[in-house]
C-alpha cells in the first residue's frame, strides 16, 4: 500500500510540474496514469492496521491537497466515504441484532452504535446529539444527520473538512486541538463553550473519546450536546 501511495504522489508531483510548464501532452498522459492508481489504492480491502491507516491518511492528504478544486473535493470526499463504509460500517444484519430498547438513553444508543469499532449510521441518526468522527489530522471522517442539519450542509460536504472551520480557529487552537491530541493518545476529554445560534445563546458540550477498530486508532468520536445557556436570567 505504501508503495502505491508513494508512486501516486510521485506522478502527482510530475503532473503539477507539467501543468505549470504548460506541457499539454505530459499533463494528459500523467492525468491518465493517476486514475488506475487511485482505483488500486481505494479499491483494495486491507486486513492489516497499517495499510488501513495508510488508506485513510492518503484520503485526507488528497482532500487537503486539492481543497481549492470543488470537483476534486467531491470526488475525494466520495473516496473517503467508501473507506468509512468499508471499515467502519457494521456488517449486514448488525443493526438488527443490536436494536436498543425503546426507552434507552441517547448515551446508551451511542454506545450500542459504536460498539466493536463500527459506526451504525442508522442508530446514530436517531438521536438528537450531534456526532462527529475526527481523524488525527483534525479532519472530519463522519457526521450524523443531526450534525449536518445543524450546520445546514449535506453530510458529504463535511467529509474531509478541518474541524477549525466549524469551531473557529482561535477556539480550535486553544481548546480543541490540545484536547483532541490527548484524546488521540487514549484519554477521554471534554470541551464546553457557548455560542450564538439563531439569535440565542446555547452551551455546547463536546465529549471526546478515542475511536479504535481492531486495536487501530481511527480518530476521536465527538458527541456534541446543546443546552440553553442557564447563566442568563430574564429580567425581574
Amino acid at each position: 500500500m505504501e508503495a502505491l501511495i508513494g508512486l501516486f504522489w510521485s506522478k502527482y508531483a510530475d503532473l503539477q510540474h507539467a501543468i505549470e510548464s504548460e506541457d499539454d501532452n505530459a499533463t494528459v498522459a500523467l492525468d491518465r496514469d493517476l486514475d488506475p492508481l487511485l482505483l488500486a489504492i481505494f479499491g483494495s480491502e486491507e486486513c492489516d492496521a497499517a495499510s488501513i491507516q495508510s488508506q485513510f491518511r492518503f484520503a485526507l492528504d488528497l482532500l487537503k491537497e486539492e481543497a481549492d478544486d470543488r470537483g476534486c473535493v467531491r470526488r475525494n470526499a466520495h473516496l473517503l466515504q467508501t473507506l468509512v463504509e468499508r471499515y467502519l460500517a457494521p456488517q449486514p444484519g448488525f443493526s438488527m441484532a443490536r436494536q436498543p430498547e425503546p426507552d434507552a438513553s441517547e448515551a446508551s444508543i451511542i454506545d450500542e452504535a459504536t460498539a466493536s469499532g463500527s459506526l451504525d449510521d442508522t442508530l446514530l441518526n436517531r438521536i438528537s446529539d450531534r456526532i462527529v468522527l475526527v481523524a488525527p489530522g483534525y479532519r472530519i471522517l463522519y457526521s450524523n444527520e443531526t450534525n449536518a442539519r445543524r450546520l445546514e450542509m449535506p453530510r458529504e460536504q463535511l467529509l474531509g473538512r478541518h474541524l477549525a472551520e466549524f469551531v473557529g480557529l482561535h477556539r480550535f487552537r486553544n481548546e480543541f486541538e490540545p484536547s483532541l491530541s490527548r484524546c488521540f493518545a487514549g484519554e477521554s476529554m471534554s470541551v464546553t463553550y457557548a455560542e450564538e445560534v439563531d439569535g440565542q445563546t446555547v452551551v455546547l458540550r463536546c465529549r471526546m473519546s478515542p475511536f479504535v477498530r481492531a486495536s487501530t486508532l481511527i480518530g476521536a468520536l465527538v458527541v456534541i450536546q446543546e443546552t440553553a445557556d442557564r447563566r442568563r436570567r430574564p429580567a425581574a
